[in-house]
C-alpha cells in the first residue's frame, strides 16, 4: 500500500515537472512564433520610462539648465558708469552730459589709423569719453589692438594671421601707410593692450574691448587685464560675437561688465547692410558649405537674443540697419543697453540721437555736435568736406542737442 502510494506520488511530481517545463518552453517560443494561440502566450506586465510627447522632457531638461547655468549680472553701478544713465530715463534729463552717445569706433578709424595709440591720442583731443578696440593675440600671448587676423589690409604685407608670428616682428611695422589720412600719421605702430588700457585709465575715458579670435590666451589676458586694473570694473567692457567666449570670461569674473555684437548672415557672409543683404560670401563658390552656414546664420537669428540673456549681458551691440525703436525698447524693457553700429553720416546720428536715443559706434567724429561745438568756424569749413550739408544741418543739430 505504501508502495502504490509512493509511485502515485512520484508521477504526480513528473507530472507536475513536465506541465512547468512545457509552460517555460512556451514563454521562451512565444517570442519566436507570434502567431501561436492567446491560451498558450503568457503575457508579463512590464515597467516602461514615461515618454512626454514631441520631445517635450528635452525640452524641459534643456530650460532648466539654461537657467542653472545662467550668468548673474554685474553691479548696476559700473554699468552706469560705463554706459552712462539711460537716454530714456529721468536722469539723463538732469544730467545730459553723463549720457553715451557717439562710441569712437576702432579708435574713430576713418580720422586716425584704427587700434593705435595716435587713435586713441586722437579721441582724446576730441574730448571722446568712450572708445571701442579690438584685441587679438599673438603667437608669444602678446593682447595687440587688431581687428583683422592679418596685417594685409592695414599694411600690405603677407602677414595673413598674427598668431603665427611673435610680437618682435611685427612691432615696428607701420599700421599707417594705407589709411587716407597718412599724412598727418606718420611711423604709426601697433599697440599693445596693456599700454592702451593705461593710456585711457590715466585720462578718464571709457573703453569696449573687442575680442577677436577664440584662444585661451586672449582670454586669459583679458582676466589678467581687470584682475591688475580694479578700476576697470568701472571704466571697461567686454564684448564679443561669439556668446560662448563671452560667457567663459564672465563665468570666470562676473563682476566684467559684458555686451554681445551682432550682425545678420556673420557665418556665412563677411559683409551685411540693408540695401544689398548679405554679400562678400566666405565660401561661394562651395554651395554644400554655403549652404549649411546660411542655415548656420538661421539658427544664430533664432537664439542669439537667449545667447545675450545667457551671458547676462548689460548691453547689446548691433548692426545699424537691423535696429528699430522697437527693437531698442526690447532690451530696454530687459535692462539691457542697445548700441548700433558702424553709423557715420551726420543726418544718420541726428536720427540715433534724436529719434532712437540710443548710443551708436561711429568711424569719424565729424558731424558730432558736441565734438565740433567746440572746434574753430575756420577750421570747420576748411579742413573736412561738406561744409553745405553743415549749414542744412546746423537746425536739426540745435534741436538734437536741446532735446538730449
Amino acid at each position: 500500500m505504501a508502495t502504490c502510494v509512493t509511485r502515485m506520488g512520484w508521477r504526480a511530481s513528473a507530472g507536475t515537472w513536465k506541465s512547468s517545463s512545457i509552460s517555460q518552453k512556451t514563454l521562451l517560443n512565444a517570442h519566436v512564433y507570434p502567431s501561436a494561440p492567446n491560451s498558450i502566450i503568457s503575457h508579463t506586465q512590464r515597467r516602461s520610462l514615461f515618454v512626454l510627447p514631441f520631445g517635450l522632457d528635452i525640452g524641459l531638461v534643456g530650460y532648466a539648465a539654461y537657467y542653472l547655468t545662467k550668468l548673474k549680472k554685474p553691479e548696476p553701478e559700473n554699468v552706469i558708469s560705463i554706459f552712462g544713465p539711460d537716454p530714456w530715463g529721468k536722469e539723463s534729463q538732469y544730467k545730459p552730459e553723463k549720457v553715451v552717445r557717439c562710441i569712437a569706433h576702432r579708435g574713430a578709424a576713418l580720422d586716425a589709423p584704427e587700434n593705435t595709440m595716435e587713435a586713441l591720442k586722437y579721441c582724446v583731443e576730441h574730448d571722446c569719453n568712450i572708445i571701442e578696440l579690438d584685441v587679438r593675440a599673438s603667437r608669444d600671448g602678446k593682447l595687440v589692438l587688431l581687428h583683422d587676423e592679418g596685417l594685409e589690409r592695414l599694411t600690405g604685407t603677407d602677414i595673413s594671421s598674427i598668431r603665427t608670428v611673435d610680437w618682435d616682428r611685427i612691432k615696428d611695422i607701420d599700421v599707417g601707410a594705407t589709411h587716407p589720412n597718412r599724412k598727418q600719421f606718420k611711423d604709426v605702430r601697433l599697440c599693445l593692450l596693456d599700454d592702451a588700457l593705461d593710456y585711457l585709465l590715466a585720462n578718464n575715458v571709457k573703453v569696449i574691448i573687442d575680442v577677436k579670435g577664440e584662444d585661451k590666451q586672449v582670454i586669459a589676458g583679458v582676466l589678467s587685464a581687470y584682475a591688475t586694473r580694479p578700476s576697470l570694473y568701472q571704466h571697461a567692457a567686454v564684448t564679443c560675437f561669439n556668446p560662448f567666449v563671452l560667457y567663459q570670461i564672465r563665468r570666470s569674473n562676473p563682476d566684467i561688465v559684458g555686451a554681445l555684437s551682432y550682425r545678420p548672415y556673420c557665418f556665412s557672409s563677411q559683409d551685411y547692410d540693408a540695401e544689398k543683404g548679405p554679400n562678400n560670401p566666405r565660401f561661394g563658390e562651395n554651395l554644400a558649405i554655403h549652404g549649411a552656414l546660411r542655415l548656420a546664420d538661421a539658427v544664430h537669428a533664432l537664439l542669439w537674443r537667449w545667447a545675450a540673456r545667457w551671458c547676462a549681458v548689460s548691453a547689446v551691440l548691433l548692426h545699424k540697419d537691423i535696429v528699430s525703436p522697437s527693437e531698442i525698447h526690447y532690451w530696454r524693457w530687459l535692462g539691457i543697453r542697445c548700441a548700433g553700429w558702424c553709423v557715420n553720416r551726420p543726418l544718420e546720428k541726428l536720427y540715433w540721437r534724436g529719434v532712437l536715443k540710443s548710443p551708436y559706434l561711429a568711424n569719424t567724429l565729424l558731424g558730432e555736435p558736441d565734438v565740433e561745438g567746440k572746434r574753430p568756424e575756420k577750421e570747420l569749413s576748411n579742413d573736412r568736406p561738406g561744409p553745405l550739408v553743415d549749414k542744412l544741418l546746423e537746425p536739426e543739430r540745435k534741436m538734437s542737442s536741446g532735446q538730449n
